[in-house]
């Protein structure tokens, strides 16, 4: 099976895995905190992130590809995640499925234009460091697969 192939069944798995504990929440479920370390993230918020930080990292494959570095010496992801709320805004929960959903449209668009060597082209990622054009693609599957046990966790169903 080539990458493309394989990382396409990945993204499809975590996103079904997502979209199940997503599946007939209530607006009120939306509002389930999921994180209280600091800012409350609930489940809007997290969903949100994962959209928010799939954009960013379908940003960076771009900046890898055009040789441009792909965050800035001093990037604080701690600062960045702390801003979530602000750049996403404040979207009901089709808005937020339908961003999750352009989100991933234009991460396999891309991900379908990669030349085999291009794979292994490297940048710099805020948490994970220096890592190829394949493990931010990891990177995107492990993070919603996370995030959804974490959903999943908070609203009592794991």
């Amino acid at each position: 099976m080539d990458r493309h192939t394989h990382w396409k069944n990945k993204l499809a798995q975590s996103r079904a895995e997502l979209l199940a504990v997503l599946e007939g929440l209530g607006p009120a479920e939306w509002e389930t905190p999921v994180y209280s370390e600091g800012d409350t993230w609930t489940v809007a918020t997290v969903v949100g992130h994962l959209a928010d930080s799939e954009r960013g990292m379908s940003i960076h494959v771009h900046k890898i590809r055009k040789g441009q570095p792909t965050i800035p010496d001093d990037f604080d992801v701690e600062r960045w995640n702390a801003g979530v709320k602000e750049r996403i805004g404040d979207r009901t929960p089709e808005e937020l499925l339908a961003l999750l959903e352009s989100v991933r449209a234009k991460t396999l668009e891309v991900m379908a234009s990669l030349g085999e060597e291009e794979w292994t082209l490297t940048g710099r990622h805020p948490s994970r460091g220096v890592i190829t054009v394949e493990e931010y693609y990891e990177t995107i599957y492990g993070h919603e697969r996370m995030h959804a046990a974490d959903i999943r966790q908070a609203l009592g169903r794991g």
